[in-house]
């Protein structure tokens, strides 16, 4: 009787949770991709700037070369940001194919 109860008790609260998710509308979404990979780059004294750096000149350049449903670096496929440093300064570069949220 136990583990019914625990079982019951996870079900009802996995069911609660999905049905009260704000956003949560049934609907099927998904991503389109565009097939190329695009980089954004910059040099900072510490290298946490300099990574955020370049997905910042990464977004902006997809911003401005197709539109802002483009630029989300949360949702970019194959997402790479690869870091050296020369003397002081710490240079990366952040490369990603950009996608688009769509709902079907």
């Amino acid at each position: 009787m136990k583990t019914f109860a625990k079982l019951f008790t996870v079900g009802s609260l996995l069911a609660l949770a999905i049905s009260v998710s704000p956003g949560f509308t049934g609907e099927a979404h998904a991503y389109a991709c565009k097939g190329n990979q695009y980089s954004g780059a910059a040099t900072k004294n510490r290298k946490f700037a300099a990574r955020q750096g370049a997905r910042k000149s990464w977004e902006n350049a997809m911003k401005q070369q197709f539109d802002l449903s483009w630029s989300v670096w949360k949702i970019a496929a194959g997402k790479s940001i690869q870091c050296h440093k020369t003397g002081t300064k710490h240079t990366c570069l952040a490369l990603a194919r950009p996608c688009q949220y769509v709902v079907q």
